[in-house]
């Protein structure tokens, strides 16, 4: 009981019962006065913080050229890996996703041709087609924004490549990601090259 006691009273100020990925713990994190480190490059930089740095140094841990070596080092795996993740988003985007739309809208598009052939109302097949459409132009639109970006690197040193992989790469994939769980709500199942959070989530 004393133990317990004891140590609840010293980590008290990070023990929080909510949502830890909340707007609430941030307002929360910041009202405690704790580090709120919301990204990776967050954290490297406050590896290499004067106080940190200081404790490494005392203890013969680390000395300050270590620390700014092994930051230097984080910061460019950290840019390796989004570039990477990027290239990948992009290819998977371009060679799976947009060709599937893009497959489905012509078949939606046939079958509003022949439609109009035989004189019958597909105003829902239409509409779709319209819909499908604006999807798949979005996409391209993310894909060339993210390719673009991504072609950037963003500087000749590691820390500012490193930042705009944060700063812009990283949005842009996102850029894509919504574009194409958008798309996932409207390509036929059976067209559509991924497994759906559907299927992920709930078949078996």
């Amino acid at each position: 009981h004393d133990v317990l006691a004891e140590v609840l009273h010293e980590v008290k100020g990070i023990i929080f019962n909510g949502d830890g990925y909340s707007d609430e713990w941030h307002q929360e994190a910041e009202r405690r006065g704790l580090l709120n480190l919301r990204t990776t490059l967050d954290a490297i930089e406050t590896f290499a913080s004067e106080k940190n740095v200081a404790l490494f140094e005392q203890y013969n841990v680390l000395s300050a050229r270590e620390i700014e070596s092994r930051k230097e080092i984080l910061l460019d795996q950290y840019f390796k890996t989004i570039n990477i993740e990027a290239e990948t988003t992009a290819r998977i985007a371009r060679t799976m996703l947009f060709p599937a739309a893009a497959r489905y809208l012509g078949q939606l598009a046939a079958t509003v041709e022949a439609g109009d052939d035989v004189d019958l109302d597909f105003g829902g097949v239409k509409e779709a087609t319209h819909e499908l459409g604006e999807g798949v132009g979005a996409l391209r639109q993310a894909i060339n924004g993210l390719v673009a970006q991504n072609a950037e690197l963003g500087g000749d040193d590691v820390h500012s490549k490193a930042y705009h992989m944060r700063d812009n790469v990283i949005p842009a994939m996102n850029a894509v990601r919504e574009a194409a769980d958008a798309l996932e709500n409207l390509v036929a199942k059976d067209l559509w090259p991924l497994p759906s959070y559907q299927e992920i989530l709930f078949e078996k």
